[in-house]
């Protein structure tokens, strides 16, 4: 069983198996425990972008295969678009350094948070506090991250790595770009920030998905 059907293309190759005895289930949420109210939205907007910034998150562990460097890399692109924006980096990882120093050296070091890990409660709120939820895997066997932010009702920028891009479809749960792609990145996140009506419906199409897909009946189920 693998969590993705990308892992599923990958594994026969690394464990000499048929393809054709992998079953592909994936991973779950409960998505009710990702809701937060408007003032909670409110005071985690007060709180991350005070000067009502535009605000973006990246969440999950800082390493090179989760493409950290790069959303910080296409920032100086994006903030020439919106140069109010703020991008809050919320995770431990052993790169944590290197990407402080890469912020320095793109200039865009006042515009980055480096927040650490961050209780349920205060991420949860975090989500759905953000403009986009930027998630730029270079690799990814699933990424658990989509849902989560999809369940807060975050609009989605995800790069096509691996199992992403299943999770977040393009133009209608969230917006995609290649991995590695600094100007497609900033295109995606640009896209996103400049037309909030849009963003809105492609995170409530998310959501609706996690109920259809994603509940853990359905995959105890399978």
């Amino acid at each position: 069983v693998t969590c993705s059907a990308a892992m599923r293309d990958e594994v026969p190759t690394l464990f000499d198996l048929d393809p054709d005895s992998i079953t592909v289930i994936r991973n779950g949420i409960t998505a009710r425990q990702w809701h937060v109210t408007k003032k909670q939205v409110n005071k985690a907007r007060a709180r991350w972008a005070p000067k009502d910034q535009r605000l973006l998150l990246y969440f999950g562990r800082l390493e090179y295969e989760k493409g950290v460097q790069d959303l910080i890399t296409a920032l100086p692109l994006i903030c020439r678009e919106h140069p109010t924006t703020r991008l809050v980096i919320a995770g431990v990882g052993g790169q944590r350094d290197l990407l402080e120093e890469h912020a320095s050296t793109q200039r865009v070091r006042n515009n980055v948070i480096f927040a650490g890990h961050l209780p349920d409660d205060d991420l949860a709120t975090l989500l759905a506090a953000a403009d986009a939820v930027v998630l730029p895997s270079r690799y990814e066997p699933f990424g658990l991250v989509a849902l989560e932010a999809a369940a807060a009702g975050a609009p989605l920028v995800a790069s096509t790595a691996g199992g992403l891009r299943e999770v977040v479809i393009d133009g209608k749960t969230g917006v995609s770009f290649t991995p590695g792609d600094i100007t497609g990145l900033a295109e995606a996140v640009s896209r996103v920030l400049a037309d909030p009506a849009s963003a809105a419906r492609r995170a409530r199409a998310a959501r609706a998905r996690l109920t259809a897909e994603f509940d853990w009946a359905t995959i105890a189920a399978q």
